[in-house]
């Protein structure tokens, strides 16, 4: 099952997390296929820019206490992020709680919608 859909129109490749049931919790395979992802995005010349959002009514709920990525998968992930030489622009309406804001924290824009929460 994936946890991350991908979807790329004109230029902009739109990254949701896809794990309402786990309220997008930063699962091992969330962030592994997060940062897959990205990879992907920064080596696709047809992507000028990523936009990362969420399903359900959580962006992100933080780590996954029942699979939790290894430290150093989740600080790959967010040096991905700051890394990546196109911008990344996070779309939020939905609560963000721990680890969420990391994500946040390492886009370089965060919009915020009136359903957010911090």
């Amino acid at each position: 099952m994936t946890v991350v859909r991908a979807e790329h129109e004109r230029g902009v490749t739109t990254l949701a997390l896809d794990s309402p049931a786990t309220r997008n919790a930063l699962s091992a395979v969330l962030v592994g296929e997060l940062a897959d992802a990205l990879t992907r995005c920064g080596k696709d010349t047809d992507v000028r820019a990523v936009v990362l959002t969420h399903t359900g009514n959580t962006f992100c709920a933080g780590a996954d206490l029942r699979d939790p990525p290894p430290p150093e998968a989740f600080v790959g992930l967010l040096r991905g992020i700051v890394e990546l030489r196109k911008p990344v622009v996070a779309r939020v309406d939905g609560h963000v709680r721990a680890g969420g804001l990391g994500l946040l924290g390492a886009c370089d824009i965060a919009a915020a919608g009136a359903a957010a929460s911090f």
